[in-house]
C-alpha cells in the first residue's frame, strides 16, 4: 500500500516537475515527511532516484520536440552541481548525525525551502530584469551553490534554476525548464551516488524503487507533452503557482505534522 501511494504522490508531482522544470521533490518530500513511513534518509534517496528518472525522461522528449539546451552553460553548471551536490548529501549527513532528533533536522530543511522558494517566486515576476553575464567562473561557481542547495534539502534544484536561466541567461520559460531539469538529472545523480556510498544500499528501502522508478519516467514523459502545448505564459504561472503551493505545504507539514 506505501508503494502505491507513493507511485500516485511521485506521478502527479512528476507530471508538474516536468512542466516548470523542478524535480518535483518539493511536493513529495513534504508529502513523504508527513506520512511517516520512512526516514529522512530514505525519503532523500527516493526523491534523489524520482527527480533524476523524471528529469532525464523528461529533458530527452523535449530535445527531440525541438527545444533548445546551452550545452556549454548547462555543462559547466552541471559539472559545479555535481560537486556541489556531493558536498550538500555530506552536509546533510553531518547535521543529522549531530542533532538529537531527525525531527530537528526536518524543521531546518522547511524553512531553508521556504526562504528559497520566496526568493525563486520574487526573482520570477522580475521581468524587466535581464542581464548576461559573461564571465566564464559564474556557471561552475552557481552550479556548486546549486548542487549543495538541491542535495541538502531534497528538492531538485530547479526552483533556483528557472528564474536564474530567464534573468542572467536571457532564456525564455521553456528553455529555462529544458535546460534546468539536464542540471537537475546530473545535481541528482551525483548526490544519490553519494547516499549510497556513504551509507550502501542496505540502508534503504529496496522494495520501493520500482514505484519511484516508473511513476517517474510516465510523469517526466506526460509533464514534456503537456509542456509543448502549453504557452509560455501558462508554463510561467504554473511555475509561480508550484511556488506558492509548495511554501504553503511546507508551513502546513510544520503546524501539523512534525
Amino acid at each position: 500500500m506505501t508503494g502505491i501511494i507513493y507511485f500516485v504522490i511521485i506521478l502527479l508531482t512528476s507530471i508538474l516537475g516536468s512542466i516548470v522544470g523542478i524535480g518535483g521533490g518539493v511536493f513529495f518530500r513534504p508529502i513523504f515527511d508527513a506520512m511517516g513511513h520512512h526516514n529522512v534518509s530514505n525519503i532523500a534517496f527516493f526523491s534523489g532516484l524520482a527527480i533524476a528518472t523524471m528529469a532525464i525522461v523528461s529533458t530527452i522528449k523535449r530535445l527531440r520536440d525541438g527545444q533548445k539546451i546551452n550545452f556549454k552553460t548547462a555543462g559547466a553548471i552541471a559539472i559545479g552541481a555535481a560537486i556541489g551536490g556531493i558536498g550538500g548529501d555530506r552536509l546533510r549527513q553531518i547535521l543529522l548525525n549531530a542533532l538529537t532528533y531527525e525531527h530537528n533536522f526536518q524543521y531546518i530543511q522547511v524553512a531553508s525551502t521556504v526562504a528559497i522558494l520566496l526568493v525563486a517566486l520574487f526573482l520570477s515576476t522580475k521581468t524587466n530584469l535581464r542581464y548576461e553575464i559573461k564571465s566564464p567562473l559564474f556557471p561552475p561557481l552557481f552550479g556548486i551553490v546549486l548542487g549543495i542547495i538541491a542535495a541538502f534539502l531534497s528538492i531538485g534544484g530547479g526552483i533556483i534554476n528557472i528564474p536564474i536561466f530567464m534573468i542572467l541567461f536571457g532564456m525564455n520559460i521553456k528553455d529555462a525548464t529544458t535546460n534546468s531539469l539536464a542540471i537537475v538529472f546530473i545535481s541528482q545523480i551525483t548526490s544519490i551516488i553519494g547516499m549510497t556510498t556513504s551509507n550502501g544500499f542496505a540502508a534503504f528501502d529496496l522494495s520501493i524503487i520500482p514505484f519511484v522508478v516508473i511513476a517517474a519516467a510516465i510523469g517526466g514523459l506526460i509533464g514534456a507533452k503537456l509542456t509543448k502545448i502549453f504557452s509560455e505564459t501558462i508554463v510561467k504561472r504554473l511555475f509561480q503557482c508550484t511556488l506558492i503551493a509548495v511554501m504553503m505545504l511546507n508551513i502546513a507539514n510544520v503546524l501539523f505534522f512534525l
